[in-house]
């Protein structure tokens, strides 16, 4: 069996071990009520259905064209190659108002338009978070988006418990993401919401990690992300050249991608021995920064955060934020419009001129 073709197998059987525990009126995890499909084969057969002589190259699918990334925002958008249907429309366990307030510190300088606040989440897809919860992952409470179910809830996992956790959400397809990934993308967690500012803030910042199941083998070939929207702007990066997507490492897509210092995957520990967390995901990032200059033309401005799985549903990824506050000072104020300087010479001459009438008056 072929790597990509496991991908598949174990996809069709979480969706049927989520569709039999909502028929068994189970209380599990987000989206599909199953608590999260632990689809992890022993240790042998995933050596050697990943590992061994069948592992394949990366028969990626093609990249989405233009086309069809902008039809996500449309009411017809084009239809993904996997088509998801969650077991059961189960409504979020937050809120939007409550993430909000958990990640926007006091007297951040940012006023948050409250009626504005729009939140696209299944149940247990997205929570608050103690800092005291998540080991030495970040070390400020927030809030945690996710492309499956969120660390925190009673049958959420403590420990790396498996290489290939999911929860199916079938919550849809993010542009944001797909715009950067450039694969379709599914299960999304969105919170959006507009804000004004006080006098002089001219910039948000947050704190980020973001921590993933497809590490490391699957880096490159799946391409999960996060994205940060301030003014309709993208700045959620690992760096200046590389925003949060789990893009191609030096193996250029040969699966499995196990290298670890290039590109994404230098960006990520793995979450077991000295670097384990009391999380499921298999890798996660440093606690990362991302600041968004704001618009000054604007006297409103947006932000949108968003996660989500790419090519297909399978093994979740998530982003923990904090501390959103405003900065002042990072950016010059608004120039005034300046005078053209044909316009400016003619200004110029034109005094000169007056001045040396007035001087021939008084002689």
């Amino acid at each position: 069996m072929t790597s990509e073709n496991l991908r598949r197998v174990l996809f069709l059987a979480s969706l049927l071990a989520s569709s039999t525990a909502f028929a068994q009126g189970g209380s599990g995890g987000g989206g599909g009520n199953n608590g999260g499909v632990d689809d992890n084969p022993s240790a042998d057969d995933l050596y050697v259905l990943q590992y061994g002589a069948e592992k394949e190259d990366n028969a990626d699918l093609p990249d989405m064209t233009e086309e069809e990334i902008e039809s996500l925002e449309t009411e017809t958008p084009a239809t993904p190659p996997l088509a998801v249907t969650p077991p059961a429309n189960q409504p979020p366990s937050t809120t939007g108002n409550e993430l909000v307030d958990a990640w926007v510190v006091p007297n951040s300088g940012i006023l948050v338009n409250a009626s504005s606040i729009t939140y696209i989440g299944a149940s247990k897809q997205g929570a608050v978070y103690n800092a005291a919860n998540v080991g030495t992952l970040i070390d400020t409470s927030g809030i945690v988006l996710t492309s499956g179910q969120a660390p925190g809830f009673s049958d959420s996992p403590t420990s790396n418990t498996s290489s290939g956790y999911t929860n199916i959400t079938g919550t849809g397809a993010s542009v944001e993401i797909s715009s950067i990934s450039k694969q379709w993308s599914y299960d999304q967690n969105k919170l959006s919401f507009s804000f004004s500012v006080t006098p002089g803030i001219d910039a948000v910042t947050t704190k980020f990690v973001f921590a993933s199941e497809e590490y490391p083998e699957w880096t490159g070939i799946f391409k999960d992300g996060f994205a940060l929207l301030v003014d309709g702007v993208n700045v959620a990066r690992f760096d200046a050249n590389n925003f949060v997507v789990l893009d191609d490492c030096s193996t250029n897509g040969v699966f499995p991608c196990t290298d670890t210092t290039q590109n994404d995957n230098g960006y990520f520990t793995a979450n077991s021995g000295a670097g384990a967390q009391p999380l499921e995901y298999d890798g996660y990032t440093a606690v990362l920064t991302a600041t968004g200059l704001l618009d000054l033309t604007k006297s409103t401005h947006t932000i949108t955060a968003v996660v989500s799985d790419s090519r297909d549903p399978l093994w979740d990824s998530a982003i923990f934020l904090s501390q959103l506050r405003g900065l002042s000072g990072t950016q010059p104020p608004v120039s005034t419009v300046p005078v053209p300087a044909p316009l400016l010479l003619f200004g110029s001459a034109l005094v000169a001129t007056l001045a040396r009438a007035r001087r021939g008056r008084r002689t």
